[in-house]
């Protein structure tokens, strides 16, 4: 079998490129039936304009990159994909999609790019779609907090509070929400917004209180209590409104002492600084000036953008209701007053903009429970069942002090036993055997203990994977593309393949060839006048001869270049030492190149000061000899010998089949609207 860990570099490279089937089309230069120019032809094979520009956009970044590439970009691009599709075609012509080692390849991680492209088409898109579509509306609710006596709650704790928020639940028709909120809820903001948290989007609640908020209209409130990490909640929605996007603020803050007994001067400051500001002065360099919050006031005061969602309302409402550049009054605050300023205003960002962020977000905080819930609904519809008796014997069958990684863990279950079906998924049975090889074949178990607890994780894995291969048996059934897919695969195996015959295997890479490259490229290979000096730095003469003196009798360079030396950055970190440098650089180094090594000169002036310096090493112009950089050598020339080679292959492959090229279309490409077929 291939090792997949060379593949999955020319992968990266190719992936994508088969968007560029053949098309119908007579004659070389016709245009193809959906009109869209031929700008390549291999042997019998037409690349059209559309072809090109999808493959490319895939490649580079998409669509706007791809219509903002120069000429010569474009041209690279389609020699690129020339070159890989005539390399593919000559891995197809010799055959080799049916050597025994790419079928067996493609066999072994056929199934696990099957189930990772399931995963992605049917859990996770659909829920980052529904994530965006959450940020397009904002919410605002009101809540009740039961929370539990204890952290984590023992079931009776959740008895208790379950019943409690039942019992509030069948109070809400009739009192206000709020006062129930006052006087039930547990939530430590109650006492200042009586159960009203404001607006919110996606991404701000803890998943089961955003699911069960987005599940109900204006006026509803839920009738079963949701349970999150904190408690059980009573959930009324007071609005749903479009999303207002983020905006960009700038701010200055002033600060009262922790007793606020400054509380007056600091208002008059701030109304100081904000008739400043009206009156012309520039607000970062206000902010720069005057504000007490280190981390912004070195940027003018820059908050960023920030979601209306996390602005309080009544802030809020000012910021989207006033025009971009407004200075606000001083806004008082518990800890003193701010100054805002507006500086720009953005809409919610089109998914293509935020699919990654979303991605992310999904991945780090909803995943594993949709997952898990995606699981349990598989095995239900597959009707899995598992053999108790054979699973607890199996589960106990080891010594818990060995791991899968030692030769003969399996050694104590006889023939009979490994044959005995575990478990069942969608009609199939696995026996303790397949449960055995899998084990040998995964690297994840490799260590772990064979405990009994340990062994059920193992199967609970070995039913997960086997239950996401046979749904994704039919995959190309509910997503034709992935036929698509497959093939890119299959092409990026068969190139890798064909690469390794033709122009990897071909190299000479014998100790004559490198040595001869070596002799044509000696010049590579030069290391140039270097000296490396440490240096102390001074502003007077005074304390210059005071250490000159000390040096003299002794003390170490080192040390009081350390403490007395007025150079900073790296220099100074490094007691004075400046590395090995080109004696050119510099007066220090300059100086220490005209010295014996390990000597130290009389102070001497500099524009920055007076200074004192010791020549640490030096090293005169040399060619490297070959046994010092014969890995350096090695390296450079299988470079340079695929290059070569790989170009002559592709001379030769371009005279077997025949390439004609029309470049002049490329300055056409990307003018259509993406999507359209002309």
């Amino acid at each position: 079998m291939m090792d997949m860990n060379r593949i999955s570099t020319p992968l990266l490279v190719v992936t994508g490129f088969l968007l560029l089937g053949g098309c119908a089309g007579t004659g070389r230069n016709a245009q193809t039936e959906d009109n869209s120019p031929v700008v390549a032809v291999i042997a019998d094979e037409r690349m059209t304009l559309k072809n090109f520009e999808d493959a490319y956009a895939k490649n580079n970044g998409g669509w706007e990159k791809g219509a903002a590439a120069s000429l010569e970009e474009r041209e690279r691009f389609l020699d690129l994909l020339v070159k890989f599709k005539l390399k593919v075609r000559e891995a197809r012509e010799r055959g080799l999609e049916r050597d025994s080692s790419i079928q067996q390849e493609l066999e072994s991680y056929g199934a696990s790019i099957a189930t990772s492209y399931m995963l992605d088409k049917e859990l996770v898109e659909p829920n980052i779609k529904k994530l965006y579509e959450r940020r397009e509306v904002e919410i605002r609710a009101s809540h009740i907090l039961i929370r539990f006596a204890n952290t984590p709650p023992t079931p009776e704790d959740t008895a208790v509070a379950y019943q409690k928020a039942k019992e509030v639940i069948a109070l809400v028709p009739t009192l206000p929400f709020d006062s129930l909120a006052m006087q039930y809820s547990r939530d430590q903001s109650v006492m200042m917004n009586r159960g009203d948290l404001g607006y919110f989007s996606s991404g701000r609640m803890v998943k089961e209180f955003e699911d069960a908020a987005y599940g109900m209209n204006v006026g509803e409130y839920n009738r079963v209590p949701v349970r999150t990490q904190f408690g059980y909640h009573i959930i009324k929605i007071t609005d749903r409104r479009p999303a207002s996007g983020s905006i960009r603020v700038s701010h200055i803050l002033r600060r009262f002492s922790p007793t606020r007994e400054d509380s007056t001067a600091v208002s008059d400051s701030a109304q100081a600084i904000y008739k400043l500001i009206v009156g012309g002065l520039d607000f970062a360099k206000a902010a720069q000036q005057f504000s007490e919050d280190p981390t912004t006031a070195t940027r003018g005061g820059d908050l960023g953008f920030i979601d209306r969602s996390r602005i309080p309302e009544h802030i809020a409402a000012d910021f989207y209701s006033k025009p971009v550049g407004t200075v606000f009054e001083p806004m008082r605050f518990p800890y003193g007053y701010h100054i805002f300023k507006t500086i720009e205003k953005k809409p919610v960002l089109p998914f293509s903009e935020v699919e990654r962020e979303l991605r992310n977000q999904y991945q780090a905080n909803r995943y594993t429970d949709d997952y898990t819930a995606y699981l349990h609904g598989l095995k239900k519809k597959l009707q899995f069942s598992l053999d108790i008796n054979t699973m607890y014997t199996f589960t106990h069958a080891f010594d818990t002090a060995t791991t899968p990684s030692r030769e003969g863990w399996s050694d104590t279950l006889d023939t009979d036993f490994l044959q005995r079906r575990l478990l069942t998924i969608g009609g199939s049975g696995y026996s303790v055997g397949d449960a055995v090889a899998y084990i040998k074949a995964s690297e994840e178990f490799k260590k772990t203990l064979l405990s009994s607890q340990n062994v059920e994780k193992v199967i609970e894995r070995f039913t997960e994977i086997k239950a996401l291969e046979h749904e994704a048996k039919n995959l190309a059934e509910r997503h034709p593309e992935f036929d698509r897919l497959m093939k890119e695969y299959e092409d990026g195996v068969l190139l890798f393949k064909i690469e390794q015959d033709e122009v990897w295997n071909k190299i000479d890479t014998s100790h004559a060839a490198l040595r001869a490259y070596y002799e044509a490229n000696l010049q590579q290979y030069q290391l140039l006048d270097r000296v490396n000096a440490q240096e102390i730095l001074v502003k007077d003469t005074l304390r210059a001869d005071s250490l000159y003196k000390r040096l003299k009798k002794g003390e170490d360079f080192g040390k009081l270049a350390q403490e007395y030396t007025v150079r900073e950055g790296k220099i100074k970190a490094s007691k004075g030492v400046w590395g090995d440098l080109d004696p050119q650089t510099h007066p220090v180094t300059e100086k220490a190149w005209a010295m014996v090594v390990d000597s130290i000169c009389a102070p001497f002036k500099l524009p920055e000061g007076w200074a004192i310096v010791k020549t640490l090493s030096k090293q005169h112009a040399r060619t490297k000899p070959f046994d010092e950089v014969a890995t350096e050598v090695a390296n450079s020339y299988r470079e340079y010998a695929s290059k070569q080679r790989e170009q002559e292959w592709v001379d030769e492959l371009k005279n077997k089949y025949g390439v004609t090229l029309s470049k002049g279309s490329l300055v056409e490409a990307f003018r259509r609207n993406q999507g359209e077929t002309n």
